[in-house]
């Protein structure tokens, strides 16, 4: 099997596909999980804010600018530490910490780690249906005209979901375009030793 071969996943040796409720439920543990790592890198963003504004002179120091551009560089910071929080933990062992709970791993179709060139192809993807849905929502409740782009980003939201149920083997839509899989990672049980 050249390295640019996909595993097939019902031969013998080859891992077994993780099941769709596994992952779903791994996917809802990580998005608790990737709160703190988002509060966290909020942290150097803020106090260079508060540097800036100590600097400036005559500002009250709160650490918050409230600018476009400030407001467009921490949201590309936030971003940026995403994507290295997950890129890493998918190229280094396949795992983040929700994906080990669940016992999930991530590899590239061939059974081979992540590249970093599909790591940013599925980050990128799942973030382009999952992010729109909760600024839409609340812009809608806020103003009635954002009520069709709303339900369009709610459609966004499931379309990796609903891909997955017709996928021929349950992958969800930015794995399918990244080239990876999920597979189940059974946990490594130590033999019982009773001396030990």
């Amino acid at each position: 099997m050249t390295p640019d071969t996909p595993a097939p996943a019902n031969v013998a040796g080859a891992p077994r596909l993780a099941g769709w409720w596994r992952r779903f439920f791994a996917w809802l543990y990580e998005l608790l999980l990737l709160v703190p790592v988002i509060l966290l890198a909020g942290i150097p963003a803020l106090a260079l804010q508060a540097v800036l504004q100590s600097l400036l002179g005559g500002v009250k120091v709160d650490g918050v600018i409230d600018t476009p551009f400030a407001h467009m560089l921490n949201f590309a910071w936030l971003m940026a530490v995403s994507f290295f929080y997950f890129a890493w933990c998918w190229r280094r062992g396949g795992q983040t910490l929700a994906m080990k709970t669940w016992r999930v791993r991530i590899l590239a179709v061939n059974g081979q780690p992540v590249s970093l060139r599909a790591a940013a192809i599925r980050f990128f993807a799942a973030f382009a249906c999952w992010f729109p849905l909760i600024p839409l929502w609340m812009l809608a409740r806020r103003d009635p005209q954002w009520i069709p782009y709303a339900w369009f980003s709610f459609g966004l939201f499931l379309a990796p979901f609903f891909w997955a149920f017709a996928d021929r083997e349950k992958q969800l839509l930015h794995d399918r375009l990244a080239g990876t899989r999920l597979v189940f990672a059974p946990s490594k049980r130590k033999p019982f030793d009773p001396l030990a």
